[in-house]
């Protein structure tokens, strides 16, 4: 297989190929260098590597990411990337908004193939390493992206796009012939996906404010008991804990990006209790609000 990843051919992804929801583009970086300092986007960002060591910072975890290898970055987490001692990194980098993975709207049938890319932390796995994936033919349609690139064929954009959907059927795939478990939240009708929908906006807008299953019960027009089974039924989870969910990720973003103390960050996400939004940021993140931006501080070390 012929990779087309030489210095003419890169030059062709040096700036982003195509407009949005896709974007791609080669990163060439010397050793011990700092390439992103922590960020985050509402993008899903796939990353392949071609040669050196990264190592990547991602949701509260460090992963070394070498030639051959695979990383998932979800929607939303805060990560960022610092190339290790050797040679020179080089990798692709594929930014999707996650619309490109439904074929229409966001139809019922699809949505549990896409949930696990689209919420931070959600996904099962960030790095796949080149030896997990050899009995996959993830490394054959990164070399098609790079060729439908460099060539530029008609209906090119429209070729890259299947790819990337391919490629994420073929991780999916992947964990499931391994045994690895994929919540797949289904909604199962058209009409609880609506109710999601407006269930997620409705915490997306409110999250910071003093709003409860109650409140969010009156706002959708139905009784508190039906609303809370249907969606502990849809999702596997409280209303509470998916407010307490959007929070979090909230101060994970705050913690990684800005000054603001511990108790500024609760109090800006919603928590009226710093004791209480230490103890929800730990049953999420299995670390402390301390200690997570002690992790991102070391991983930001140029």
């Amino acid at each position: 297989m012929t990779v087309y990843t030489d210095v003419q051919q890169e030059h062709v992804l040096k700036e982003s190929a195509l407009k949005q929801p896709i974007q791609c583009h080669m990163e060439h970086s010397p050793p011990s260098n700092q390439i992103a300092n922590p960020h985050f986007h509402e993008a899903i960002e796939l990353l392949f590597s071609f040669s050196g060591k990264a190592r990547i910072f991602v949701g509260g975890e460090t992963f070394i990411m070498r030639e051959g290898d695979l990383v998932i970055i979800n929607s939303n987490e805060v990560h960022s990337i610092y190339a290790e001692e050797g040679e020179d990194t080089r990798y692709l980098v594929i930014k999707l908004e996650p619309e490109v993975l439904y074929s229409t709207s966001r139809s019922i049938f699809e949505s549990k193939y896409v949930l696990p890319f689209t919420m931070a932390k959600t996904s099962p796995q960030t790095l796949l390493t080149k030896q997990e994936m050899k009995d996959t033919a993830i490394s054959t349609m990164i070399d098609q992206i790079m060729k439908e690139f460099y060539l530029k064929a008609y209906g090119y954009d429209f070729a890259i796009r299947i790819q990337i959907c391919s490629i994420f059927l073929e991780v999916l795939r992947h964990w499931r012939n391994q045994g690895v478990f994929i919540r797949e939240s289904e909604p199962y009708n058209e009409v609880e996906l609506n109710l999601m929908r407006e269930v997620f906006d409705l915490i997306e807008n409110k999250y910071s404010g003093n709003i409860t299953a109650r409140d969010a019960a009156k706002h959708c027009k139905l009784s508190y008991s039906y609303f809370s089974r249907k969606i502990k039924l849809i999702t596997g989870r409280s209303f509470t804990e998916l407010l307490n969910y959007v929070r979090v990720t909230e101060a994970e973003k705050l913690l990684s990006t800005t000054n603001l103390t511990v108790t500024e960050i609760a109090v800006t996400v919603g928590y009226s209790s710093t004791s209480y939004f230490i103890q929800q940021f730990r049953g999420y993140k299995q670390t402390s609000p301390y200690q997570f931006r002690k992790k991102v501080a070391a991983n930001d070390l140029k």
